[in-house]
């Protein structure tokens, strides 16, 4: 076992609490190292690489971590949330709610950027059908339709996580509009069985029962789960199917293992997982699920 997911279970635990216990796994993982290796600073290259070192503890306290959140922060923050181009026009739910959320696990000191990436979900996605958007931006409208008659579920999902990982952060204070927006949205994803059209109970997306980790724009079961999770309601009736699919996915060997996405083929990513071998990392995602 991969001496950074040694760290993350110990943390999960509250055996480690400090950084300055952590130092120690997180420099003694290969993982890490890899992770903390060069790599071309586009913006989605910094969105993925940084995607999966808020997946480890106390990764923020290096400073090449917070040199590369800077580089996102300054290359996608538009004055009012957060998008590819770091222009309004072109913001989008889906991206908004991923760095919003990266800002947020990787504790960055800005409060205010992280606040106007959460008052853009609160201000302006829809969680539920029929709602009319008021944001002005094209994008929005242009890329998929992520605020038609029904909304993207992608960026709906994104967005949740997002006010869900606000809400459990140690800089939250009681938000009523917020609260709602979250217990709507959430509600909304039961609804649909976290994964599946009320229409004809087939898979929503044709990637979200791919079983992959860490996570990309591409949601997928166990991302969605975990979000329910973290608020208290895995025990749900309406989470049963999905947490049966996911024990039906288990190998012989107990373990789960990671599904390939086109997302590995990118260079600044790092597999946590091999492909084809039971996955360490994945199955302690599931396992805390079921």
């Amino acid at each position: 076992m991969d001496k950074a997911l040694e760290l993350k279970i110990k943390f999960k635990n509250n055996e480690i609490t400090n950084f300055r216990e952590a130092e120690q796994y997180l420099n003694n993982s290969d993982l890490f190292k890899s992770l903390l290796t060069d790599f071309d600073y586009s913006v989605l290259n910094l969105l993925w690489r940084l995607t999966q070192l808020a997946e480890i503890p106390f990764s923020n306290n290096y400073s090449i971590v917070a040199e590369w959140t800077e580089k996102l922060i300054n290359e996608t923050f538009t004055g009012e949330g957060f998008s590819l181009n770091g222009k309004n026009d072109y913001l989008l739910a889906c991206y908004n709610g991923m760095i919003t959320s990266i800002l947020i696990k990787l504790n960055h000191y800005d409060k205010d950027k992280i606040r106007k990436g959460i008052n853009w979900i609160k201000n302006y996605q829809n969680v539920k059908r029929g709602e009319k958007c008021d944001w002005k931006g094209t994008g929005l409208k242009k890329y998929g339709g992520c605020m038609k008659s029904t909304p993207c579920y992608i960026g709906l999902v994104k967005s949740m996580i997002a006010l869900s990982d606000y809400k459990n952060s140690i800089d939250y204070r009681t938000d009523n509009n917020l609260e709602i927006k979250l217990e709507e949205g959430l509600n909304y994803i039961l609804n649909q069985k976290i994964f599946l059209r009320i229409s004809n109970n087939k898979p929503i997306t044709k990637d979200i029962t791919k079983l992959t980790y860490p996570f990309t724009w591409k949601i997928n079961i166990i991302e969605i789960l975990r979000l329910i999770k973290d608020n208290q309601m895995l025990n749900d009736s309406r989470c049963s199917i999905a947490q049966e699919y996911l024990k039906s996915k288990r190998k012989d060997d107990g373990f789960w293992w990671c599904q390939t996405s086109n997302i590995m083929k990118n260079k600044s990513w790092i597999r946590f997982d091999k492909p084809r071998e039971k996955g360490l990392w994945i199955s302690n995602e599931i396992e805390q699920l079921l």
